[in-house]
């Protein structure tokens, strides 16, 4: 009998197809993985706007979730889109017991434009919710807005005083170079980088951290889970397909 490894996706639907939930399907298909899902909120978005969000109901993401976890052999758990903090609790309460590798993707605003979260809410997320993940993956810019701090090396040591251990901080443009940088305990461990291609790409984020979870449940270390999704995710830009609004990513083997 033939078997796969399993995540599970707790993230938002994306109806242009380009980030989300099914960017992280399409992922984890690309690394041999089936790919079970909570889904968060819906929402009306292209890849040029979010125009609306609507969370799901809590007591029918509680059961999903439960039902799910009971009923699968869970390998590893990615989050992306949370839009509430009643949501997080329920994620809590699964995460917070849980042996495997979990990722959490902390997304705060659409790259097109449109806010999936509230400015209020950040505390709690950071607080209560993130020290729980294996590995963070934010953004520059959400790592800044997270910690309300200008400086990245600041920002990571605010951030492990709050029980974030492991970081990695992405999309950082030097030099005509994408540079993301691996963070442990608070200290710099490694860079990885990549040519800027001066491209607007949407759901980079979204492939990035599942390509990490379905590396670190594939029993790679930390540093080389995060370089080697790197590299991946490079290919996927370097190939992107066009479209009216942010470029999508192109998952073609």
């Amino acid at each position: 009998m033939n078997k796969k490894e399993v995540i599970l996706s707790i993230s938002g639907h994306d109806p242009s197809g380009g980030a989300g939930l099914q960017t992280d399907i399409l992922t984890s298909n690309f690394f041999n993985f089936h790919c079970v899902s909570c889904l968060t909120c819906q929402t009306v978005q292209t890849t040029k706007k979010l125009f609306k969000l609507d969370p799901t109901k809590i007591k029918f993401f509680e059961q999903n979730i439960d039902e799910i976890v009971k009923s699968t052999n869970l390998s590893g758990i990615k989050v992306g889109v949370v839009p509430n903090k009643n949501i997080a609790k329920i994620i809590i309460k699964i995460i917070s017991s849980s042996k495997i590798p979990i990722v959490i993707d902390p997304i705060f605003n659409a790259g097109g434009g449109g806010r999936f979260i509230e400015k209020r809410d950040l505390s709690f997320f950071r607080d209560s919710f993130y020290p729980y993940s294996s590995l963070l993956t934010p953004n520059i810019e959400e790592l800044k807005i997270l910690s309300n701090n200008k400086s990245e090396e600041d920002s990571i040591k605010f951030l492990f005083d709050k029980g974030i251990k492991n970081i990695y901080v992405t999309g950082k443009v030097k030099k005509n170079k994408i540079i993301n940088s691996f963070y442990s305990n608070g200290f710099l461990i490694k860079e990885t980088s990549s040519i800027y291609l001066k491209k607007n790409i949407h759901g980079t984020g979204c492939a990035l951290s599942t390509a990490i979870l379905c590396n670190l449940v594939n029993k790679k270390s930390f540093e080389d889970s995060c370089s080697s999704a790197h590299k991946f995710l490079s290919q996927l830009v370097k190939n992107s397909i066009k479209t009216k609004g942010q470029d999508i990513l192109n998952f073609k083997k």
